[in-house]
């Protein structure tokens, strides 16, 4: 039975193996490639990016993984993500992979690159 109101992929007749992808709202067939199985690895699909220099909250509407961040300015840049904060330099670059999350606080005065994974 599906976890929602999509049905399930069959493949010859039975239930192929799968996953829901939430983004498109439909479960997709795992194929893996010559012979090995399918194998997603969270944090590993670049989905928003953005640039500014002033505070911001930005929410997604589903969990990202990953978050990556430039400071491109003259002074320091923070963000917070699930509670955990963290201090970027100028000419720093901060790249990780964290719980799921759906918003990232960035708090600076300087020029920034930043995008998120899912």
């Amino acid at each position: 039975m599906a976890a929602n109101n999509k049905e399930l992929k069959l493949a010859n007749g039975k239930v192929a193996p799968q996953f829901y992808d939430e983004i498109i709202d439909d479960y997709i067939i795992a194929r893996g490639s010559n012979g090995a199985p399918y194998y997603r690895e969270q944090g590993s699909i670049a989905m928003e990016s953005w640039e500014g220099s002033t505070n911001i909250t930005q929410t997604f509407t589903s969990d990202r993984y990953g978050f990556s961040v430039i400071n491109d300015g003259t002074a320091d840049l923070t963000f917070t993500i699930n509670s955990q904060t963290r201090k970027v330099k100028p000419g720093e670059a901060y790249s990780a992979l964290f719980e799921p999350f759906t918003s990232v606080v960035i708090t600076t005065s300087s020029d920034y690159r930043a995008e998120v994974l899912r």
